[in-house]
């Protein structure tokens, strides 16, 4: 009589939706996976903290339809029902006045506005070309098929193809809004990919906040929590995990592993790294977060789910999110939920003040935008996030491509996150990508049945 053939065990380190996502493949496989986060709550930066009847969306705040394989992994575990679409209203400011630009119809919200200048509107043509050059290239994978959009920033090429009032007053808020990052830093590939993304007719908004995903994958998959992973070796043909947890040290074997975290700590714990891989993990600056959430006892007189301030408007202040508007529960009834973000560099000079100081010092920011609130408290949340995204800049999709070049789908131990591309598809992408490599490594042992 044969024996029983062990499960091919994979260790996944990092429960952000990287992680989760391939060990949920992997496990739906028959592999058997045990999942190492280091926090208390799974999620990474899709992170949601309910607070006196509040739904605050404290990391990623967008959830595209263009998030194909997302949307995907939503309906195969069964919680589309949360998933509510709303209309993508953006509201850009210019001397005091808000103007309102509908996604959903874009071309002609774009000829309505009184936004930018009708010169201001011909110029805008000049982007169709490079976009209808980008479109198949922009992918939530990898931007290193942008590369050819690599070597000049933003704002050097839209102020001299577009004018400055484009720069000013479309491409700023854009990147400013959704990114942090700034259109002086930022290669225009970045703009083209993200007018891609955005093209779509809703937004989706989940009813108990962005991090529902994570957390019913958490649910149904075996994550140990405050479990800090400290080396990932490879020792006669295993992997061995090892690090501190609750109950002290710890350390296990496993026939592959998956490090899911972002630059600084996939740099810390990845063995065998290429010299390019290296370089660009190095080379990847975190970009620092200081977020605001207010819990109002009423909702400001804005209408627009999103405002983004220009930089001409307010030179710190890039994003308020009307997130009681993204779906139904996120506020008790008549109550509202606001979100301000924050320039990089402002987040990275405030980032140990106590909460009380910035909470005023975010309220006298966004009064000019949504009027005095302060006295319409009645909850809040400081979040701060020491890695955020990456800073973007010139040369940034290069360094990508190189580090793919290095890419051993053989290899026992594979890595990676969103770092590669951007948003909430760009991490479940990565996951669903490494749970096939680790797979195939199993059906290559004899150990995963094909």
């Amino acid at each position: 009589m044969t024996p029983a053939r062990e499960p091919f065990s994979v260790a996944i380190v990092g429960a952000g939706l990287t992680g989760l996502t391939a060990a949920w493949r992997l496990q739906s496989a028959g592999l058997r996976v045990k999942v190492f986060e280091k926090a208390d709550v799974a999620g990474g930066r899709t992170m949601s903290i309910r607070k006196d009847g509040f739904v605050f969306d404290v990391g990623a705040i967008t959830m595209l339809p263009t998030y194909a394989v997302t949307c995907a992994l939503i309906a195969e575990l069964g919680i589309s029902a949360h998933l509510h679409k709303m209309q993508p209203l953006i509201g850009i400011p210019r001397n005091g006045r808000i103007h309102r630009l509908d996604l959903s119809r874009p071309v002609r919200s774009l000829l309505a506005t009184k936004l930018i200048s009708f010169g201001a509107k011909l110029r805008l043509l000049k982007l169709l070309v490079p976009m209808l050059r980008s479109w198949n290239r922009s992918n939530y994978q990898s931007l290193s098929p942008l590369a050819e959009w690599d070597g000049e920033t933003i704002a050097s090429y839209v102020k001299r193809e577009l004018g400055d009032e484009i720069n000013e007053y479309i491409a700023g808020p854009i990147i400013r809004g959704n990114t942090l990052n700034s259109t002086s830093n930022a290669p225009i590939g970045e703009l083209l990919w993200m007018l891609r993304q955005y093209a779509a007719p809703y937004v989706y908004g989940f009813d108990r906040g962005i991090n529902f995903l994570a957390e019913t994958l958490s649910t149904r998959l075996p994550v140990e929590y405050r479990m800090q992973v400290q080396s990932v070796s490879k020792q006669h043909g295993k992997v061995r995990v090892a690090g501190q947890g609750p109950q002290g040290g710890f350390s296990e074997s496993f026939d592959a592993c998956i490090i899911a975290l972002p630059p600084p700590a996939l740099l810390e714990l990845a063995p065998n790294l290429g010299d390019k891989q290296r370089r660009f993990l190095h080379s990847a600056k975190p970009l620092r977060s200081v977020n605001v959430h207010l819990g109002l006892r009423r909702p400001p007189p804005i209408s627009e789910t999103f405002v983004l301030p220009p930089e001409s408007e307010h030179r710190d202040l890039t994003t308020i999110v009307m997130d009681h508007l993204k779906a139904p529960g996120r506020a008790p009834a008549g109550k509202a939920v606001v979100s301000l973000f924050f320039r990089e560099e402002w987040s990275a000079a405030n980032f140990e003040r106590p909460d009380p100081e910035i909470l005023n010092e975010a309220l006298r920011m966004a009064r000019g935008f949504i009027g005095d609130v302060s006295a319409d408290v009645e909850t809040y949340v400081v979040q701060r996030w020491p890695y955020a995204i990456i800073r973007s800049e010139r040369g940034l999709y290069q360094r990508i491509r190189d580090y793919e070049s290095e890419i051993d789908e053989s290899d026992c131990v594979q890595f990676g996150s969103d770092f590669l591309s951007m948003g909430m598809e760009a991490a479940v992408s990565s996951g669903k990508l490494l749970a096939e490599r680790i797979q195939r490594l199993g059906v290559t042992a004899g150990a995963v049945d094909k």
